[in-house]
């Protein structure tokens, strides 16, 4: 926990310092080295053990990734692999340290329970892959346990619609018990900093063009989620 907690800080003040002195174009090669590095620490950290069933795919379109979401771990795999930017709920915004740091690398923040900040959630991501930067989302809106994946929401598909985007579907599985599900963000992490390692199942769907109307893309990628789950239950569990 101090090690997770020292790089977070660190982490914010090396950015705060650095960011100073940067054009805004190296701002955001900068931001994308930091949130590769730094993931790549907060797994190692936590003893993640990842099994893929192959390399992350590479896409020279953005990228809109789609996967089941069931551990705060979910966001620095992700990151760590494919890159880009995430949906969040609008809350973190406001977390000590943590919040801070996804402003700082461009999250983009919704209330789920507002249609006002959906639309303008979903403007802002149009922004991101307009601008060709990858942008990651969990449609099931929530963390769930186990390896059933949630019906998908469509709305955060509609800003994907007639951008020259690919989506990349991913299927996540953990050991029983990981989920960050009717605790706090703290004992979430406290549970995890207690495992000796943690195993996970990583699997990687081929990437395809954001064709159609949003409420279809969802329920396509919901049916691939679920088969990639599968197979990122065998990995897991080898």
């Amino acid at each position: 926990m101090a090690r997770f907690g020292g790089l977070l800080t660190a982490t914010l003040a090396r950015w705060e310092l650095e960011k100073r002195r940067m054009s805004d174009e190296r701002q955001e090669l900068r931001k994308e080295e930091l949130r590769h590095s730094v993931s790549g620490r907060i797994l190692d950290i936590f003893g993640v053990e990842l099994r893929r069933n192959r390399p992350a795919p590479v896409s020279e379109r953005p990228k809109l990734v789609v996967a089941n979401h069931r551990a705060a771990l979910d966001i620095g795999i992700l990151l760590r692999e494919l890159g880009g930017t995430f949906l969040s709920r609008a809350d973190l915004a406001e977390w000590p340290v943590v919040g801070r740091l996804a402003r700082e690398a461009d999250t983009i923040f919704v209330d789920r329970e507002d249609r006002g900040s959906g639309a303008a959630a979903i403007r802002s991501m149009r922004r991101s892959l307009k601008a060709g930067k990858s942008v990651m989302i969990f449609p099931e809106g929530a963390t769930f346990r186990g390896d059933l994946v949630q019906p998908f929401q469509p709305g955060a598909f509609i800003a994907a619609r007639g951008l020259e985007v690919d989506i990349v579907p991913v299927g996540l599985a953990y050991p029983p018990g990981v989920e960050y599900v009717d605790i706090t963000f703290v004992e979430h992490v406290e549970g995890l900093a207690r495992r000796p390692h943690t195993r996970v199942g990583v699997a990687f769907g081929d990437p395809f063009h954001a064709e159609g109307r949003a409420d279809a893309l969802a329920e396509r990628c919901h049916g691939v989620v679920q088969s990639l789950v599968r197979e990122a239950r065998v990995l897991a569990d080898r």
